[in-house]
């Protein structure tokens, strides 16, 4: 048998979900922002993402504005 454990991101306002593979933007409470984010890994506090090349970044979620 095979198991499986998954995480997925889930705007409490408007119910969007987001999973491990998908390509986000995301706009920062600072007012920055990154686009094309990959989410390579999902934690309680926030998730790892990639844009294509170099080394994964993180971002938590307290950080967050907005994703989409």
């Amino acid at each position: 048998m095979e198991y499986e454990t998954s995480k997925t991101i889930i705007c409490s306002d408007t119910n969007e979900t987001y999973r491990v593979g998908d390509i986000v933007n995301i706009k920062f409470k600072n007012g920055g922002g990154c686009g094309g984010c990959r989410i390579k890994k999902i934690t309680d506090t926030g998730f790892h993402f990639n844009q294509g090349s170099g080394r994964d970044k993180s971002v938590q979620y307290k950080e967050i504005a907005e994703l989409y």
